[in-house]
């Protein structure tokens, strides 16, 4: 426990310390605050503040886009190329990743027993650092920055700007592993971590392997603008190519990695009986991050290029991406099988947001077509007249959508089944589910539009196609129909957040408890988390300590983490 703050020896010092209010309400409170519950709620709620932005910003550009014929919003292609461009860095690394680390940072401490999260002023100092950042990449973009940028200067402190974000992600990261390999409570191993730690330990790491080399692209594209070697406006829109890294498949399933591990830790709450295979699933979880990890195969000094995607290793982990996901929703069909489901909103949201990821997972398989073609023909040494030719298309941007959508999908449950751990109200249930039906159907209509645009021939945005076919057209804005009702999902998650807030909406109740430690906690916790340092025996704790809760818990079956005990 050295990683945390040191525990008073008696329960009476203790308890005198949890006696005073843990929630930081003025300004310097907040400012100043080391406590990671602050923390997390400043990652939330601006997170998804930013998610409404990237969403918002994508569905005008896809209004530009559908309309084939000729520019109707912008003056010019270089005004929707960086449109398009800051919506996408917003949503990706000053929303969704953002989300996910809120809730890692507050809920990853309490599963895990910890009075506090590793290294909590430098958890503090990685999100106002990110904060500072993220509002001078906007600065950037407005003073005609960003990658198709007319202005020197602020085309290079958008690399500035979006390098100093990934570098507070990957600080915030290193807080999140660094608590789950070292401030365990006494008798939890890493085979007995809740799904939901274990799976944002492996989403940190996979991000500490990542995000690096998406940094090194932002350092070459910085010395690229400033020392000439891309001097003119057109030649920098292959600067649009560097975010590949992280946007494309395989590399963009990480995103998805914590989506299934939230997905199993509420699946088991909300069914009244936590995973049977426990260990089974941790091992599948990192399985995924393994085979998400493509950043250097994908675009790394490959800016205005095409991705070759007959590389092996790429094709190999598109391939494999798939099964990490179909286990992992079949391992916990058994909770649902044998448990006693409640249908609400953080249980519907955890299974969509699974399905949508396997639904991304398989949908990329079929971007390997050609490439599976052209090794016949090598090998045959035959031509097959026949291709997809999806390199350049919509397709890929479908699949990325798919992802989004899965993990606006689990952020939403997540949200909904911490809410009252988190802000000491639960979220409004029936404007729950108008929030998870919006997300998912906007989510599955916006990627399944871009995938078929793509086996149609429509361009990648934020190119417009030319030579434009009605078809293609009517596929547009089919997507633009799937983004509005994925940023209305959002919008409506954002409002039940507020009026809960604000104590408008949801009950002051403890709706539910589940059998890891955060449910051992008040709500919100007091500053330490917990009265007593926990020990832990089994993976559901709780259950442990009261067996007539009913809860049928791993070790009462025959599963590998009771056979383990």
């Amino acid at each position: 426990m050295a990683l945390t703050e040191t525990r008073p020896d008696t329960d009476e010092t203790l308890t005198s310390s949890l006696s005073a209010n843990p929630a930081a309400t003025t300004v310097d409170g907040i400012l100043g605050s080391g406590d990671h519950k602050t923390i997390g709620r400043l990652w939330i709620g601006f997170g998804t503040f930013f998610i409404v932005v990237g969403l918002a910003l994508a569905l005008v550009a896809s209004l530009e886009l559908a309309d084939l014929g000729a520019l109707a919003i912008f003056d010019d292609a270089d005004q929707l190329t960086q449109l398009w461009s800051l919506g996408r860095d917003l949503l990706l690394f000053a929303g969704l990743v953002p989300v996910l680390i809120g809730i890692a940072t507050y809920v990853v401490p309490l599963q895990v027993g910890s009075s506090s999260i590793a290294f909590p002023r430098g958890a503090a100092a990685a999100f106002w650092t990110w904060f500072v950042a993220t509002d001078v990449l906007v600065l950037a973009y407005i003073m005609n920055g960003g990658p198709a940028g007319g202005r020197l200067d602020y085309v290079l402190l958008w690399t500035l700007a979006l390098g100093t974000m990934v570098v507070s992600l990957l600080w915030a990261m290193i807080c999140i592993a660094t608590t789950v390999l070292g401030a365990r409570a006494a008798g939890m191993s890493l085979e007995r971590v809740p799904a939901t730690s274990w799976s944002f330990l492996v989403f940190s790491v996979s991000g500490l392997l990542s995000l690096p080399i998406l940094l090194a692209e932002l350092v070459l594209a910085h010395l690229d603008v400033k020392y000439g070697f891309l001097p003119t406006k057109a030649d920098r829109t292959v600067l649009v190519a560097i975010l590949d890294t992280l946007n494309l498949a395989p590399a963009v399933f990480w995103v998805g990695v914590p989506i299934l591990g939230m997905a199993v830790d509420s699946i088991g709450v909300h069914s009244g009986r936590p995973a049977r295979f426990h260990k089974s699933i941790l091992a599948v979880i990192g399985v995924y991050g393994f085979v998400a990890y493509g950043a250097d195969l994908l675009s790394f000094a490959w800016r205005g290029r095409p991705v070759a995607f007959d590389n092996g290793l790429l094709v190999v982990a598109i391939l494999l991406a798939v099964v990490p996901v179909l286990l992992t929703l079949g391992l916990v069909g058994d909770s649902l099988a044998k448990g006693k489901a409640k249908l609400n909103t953080p249980l519907i949201a955890a299974l969509l947001s699974g399905l949508l990821l396997l639904v991304a997972s398989a949908g990329a398989i079929l971007g390997l077509v050609d490439p599976f073609l052209g090794f016949i023909e090598t090998v045959s040494g035959n031509t097959i007249d026949f291709s997809f030719d999806l390199v350049g298309t919509s397709f890929y941007e479908g699949v990325r959508a798919l992802v989004v959508g899965a993990a606006v999908l689990g952020i939403i449950g997540g949200v909904h089944h911490w809410a009252h751990k988190i802000w000491g109200r639960s979220l409004e249930d029936r404007l729950g589910w108008l929030s998870v039906l919006a997300a998912a159907g906007g989510a599955l209509i916006w990627g399944v539009a871009l995938i078929v645009g793509g086996f149609l021939g429509q361009q990648r945005p934020p190119f417009v196609t030319i030579d434009p076919d009605n078809s293609i057209e009517i596929v547009s804005w089919i997507g633009v129909v799937g983004i509005a009702l994925l940023l209305a999902g959002v919008l409506l998650l954002l409002l039940n957040v507020l009026g809960a807030v604000a104590g408008r909406v949801g009950s002051a109740a403890e709706p539910w408890r589940g059998t890891t430690l955060e449910w051992a906690t008040a709500s919100p916790p007091a500053a330490g988390n917990f009265v007593e340092a926990p020990i832990v025996r089994s993976a559901t704790p709780l259950a442990d300590l009261d067996p007539s809760s009913g809860v049928v818990t791993s070790n009462d079956t025959s599963d590998d983490e009771g056979a383990a005990s």
